[in-house]
């Protein structure tokens, strides 16, 4: 009996949970299940003061570790707070339980495309149809494009400022929470502009990886160099390397100008590196 199963019995015994639904990768058809995916399930019930989740996640093992999170429009209008519990179990099982108004079925199905009902009372067991299209990423406008490319630029310049003042510290955080994001997100706008706008890029863009090339692979691993001021700095080259061609490729394939000011910025951190190296 899976945890789901185990779920689904529980709920036939209890009047007040009217639908069970799940979320996320599990219902993925384009993904490929592991001993690592985690189940994200949802009690839709009568009166949410009379479930209590915690006893709920207590019937399918011993927790190792607990998020007891109030959710307020997790899936878009809601019609009062989630209860919700990130669980981890021994071994690699993660179940992420929802204690939600059954009010709240219809904007759940319709926020997100990977939201299926699993069984229904009255009803049972259903089989949801459920594709990844409400996360594809869009296909750049010259707005978005634009704003990456200035941000990616802007960042890094920080990055470069921190190593000049070697603070190791703050180079590596610019270009950490700021600027490679700017380079992934490229790299996803590639990925899209390819595929017709039909890419799901996944959480911090882990699907992202599987377009790469085995050298462009090596170069953007090549970016987490970071141990000491000589590593930040090859991370810098890495960065700007891997950018610059994903760019133009964005570029030929939607047909949009570069961003304003782009031949100069470029030309500042041929400077700046010269100067550093």
């Amino acid at each position: 009996m899976t945890d789901l199963d185990r779920f689904i019995a529980l709920a036939e015994t209890d009047a007040n949970v009217l639908a069970i639904g799940t979320e996320g990768s599990s219902n993925n058809p384009n993904t490929h299940p592991d001993a690592w995916v985690d189940l994200d399930v949802t009690l839709f019930v009568a009166d949410p003061t009379a479930t209590d989740g915690n006893w709920w996640i207590h019937q399918v093992g011993s927790p190792t570790l607990v998020q007891h999170l109030a959710n307020e429009a997790l899936f878009g209008a809601s019609s009062s707070v989630w209860d919700t519990y990130l669980t981890r179990y021994p071994g690699t099982r993660r179940i992420d339980l929802k204690v939600a108004p059954a009010t709240d079925i219809a904007g759940y199905l319709a926020a997100d495309s990977l939201n299926g009902l699993v069984w229904r009372r009255g009803s049972g067991r259903q089989t949801p149809t459920t594709d990844a299209s409400s996360h594809w990423v869009a296909v750049p406008d010259q707005t978005a494009l634009d704003a990456c490319a200035n941000e990616f630029y802007w960042c890094l310049g920080n990055a470069v400022k921190g190593v000049a003042r070697h603070n190791l510290v703050y180079a590596n955080e610019m270009l950490n929470r700021y600027t490679r994001p700017m380079l992934i997100d490229m790299l996803g706008f590639r990925a899209t502009a390819q595929r017709h706008g039909q890419f799901d890029a996944g959480v911090c863009g882990k699907y992202t990886w599987e377009t790469l090339t085995a050298a462009e692979q090596q170069a953007l691993a090549a970016t987490y160099n970071q141990a000491d001021l000589t590593g930040i700095t090859a991370s810098i080259r890495a960065c700007l390397d891997l950018f610059t061609p994903v760019y133009q490729d964005v570029m030929a394939l939607t047909g949009l100008a570069p961003m304003p000011h782009l031949a100069t910025a470029q030309a500042q951190f041929r400077d700046w590196l010269a100067e550093l190296a």
